[in-house]
C-alpha cells in the first residue's frame, strides 16, 4: 500500500469518525472522502474495525511514550506529576482530532481488540498512580490520599481538555497545563494553604 494512500485514509477516517462517530460512518463514507471506489479499500486496509483500532492504538502509544520517561523518573512526586500533566497537554494539543477519536470511539471496538485498548489505558492509568503513591510515601502527597480516585479524576479532567482546547484560543498549551497542575497539585500537597485562604475559609 502506497504511504501516501495509507496516510490519507488514516486522516480521513479520523476525522470521520470524530465528526459524526464510528458506528455512523461507513466505508462509502471514506472512499468518497478520499476519492476511491469503496471496495479499493479493502486493497488497503482489512476493514473498519481495524482502522479504527489503528488510530486509538496510535494515539494512546503516544501518550505512553510521553508519560514513561516522567513516570520512571527520580524527581520529586510533584515535579513528576506536573511534568506528566504537562506533556499530556502536549500530545493533546498536537493531535485533537485523533485523541477525541481514542478516547471516545475505542467504545466501539470488539473482542479482542477492546481488550487491548483497555490494557493500554490501564498502563497509562498506572503511570499516573505510580507517581501519586511515591508521592503519598515521601510525605509530598497527603497521606490521606486516595490514590485511585485521585488519578481517576485527574485523568477525567485532562481526557476533556480536547473538546475545549483550541490552539488558536487565548491559552497555550503550556499554561492550560500549568494551570491545570496547579489546581490538582493544591489538593495534593502536604504543605499548609496559604495565609488568605485560611482567612477565607474562616
Amino acid at each position: 500500500m502506497p504511504r501516501e494512500s495509507a496516510a490519507k485514509i488514516y486522516e480521513v477516517a479520523t476525522r470521520l469518525f470524530g465528526d459524526q462517530s464510528y458506528p455512523a460512518t461507513s466505508m462509502r463514507d471514506i472512499s468518497q472522502a478520499v476519492g476511491i471506489l469503496p471496495g479499493s479499500l479493502y486493497s488497503h486496509i482489512s476493514g473498519k474495525e481495524a482502522l479504527l483500532l489503528d488510530i486509538v492504538e496510535s494515539g494512546i502509544t503516544k501518550y505512553l511514550e510521553a508519560i514513561a520517561p516522567v513516570a520512571d523518573g527520580s524527581e520529586p512526586a510533584d515535579v513528576r506529576l506536573r511534568a506528566a500533566i504537562q506533556a499530556h497537554v502536549r500530545v493533546v494539543s498536537e493531535n485533537i482530532e485523533q485523541t477525541l477519536v481514542t478516547f471516545h470511539q475505542w467504545k466501539y471496538l470488539e473482542e479482542p481488540n477492546r481488550q487491548r485498548v483497555i490494557a493500554m489505558r490501564s498502563s497509562y492509568q498506572e503511570m499516573f498512580t505510580r507517581i501519586v503513591k511515591d508521592g503519598i510515601k515521601s510525605g509530598v502527597f497527603r497521606k490521606n490520599l486516595d490514590a485511585t480516585l485521585c488519578v481517576l479524576g485527574l485523568l477525567g479532567m485532562l481526557n476533556w481538555v480536547p473538546e475545549w482546547f483550541s490552539p488558536s484560543g487565548s491559552r497555550t498549551a503550556e499554561q492550560v497545563a500549568d494551570g491545570l497542575a496547579d489546581l490538582v497539585l493544591a489538593g495534593m500537597m502536604t504543605a499548609k494553604p496559604p495565609a488568605r485562604a485560611k482567612r477565607a475559609a474562616g
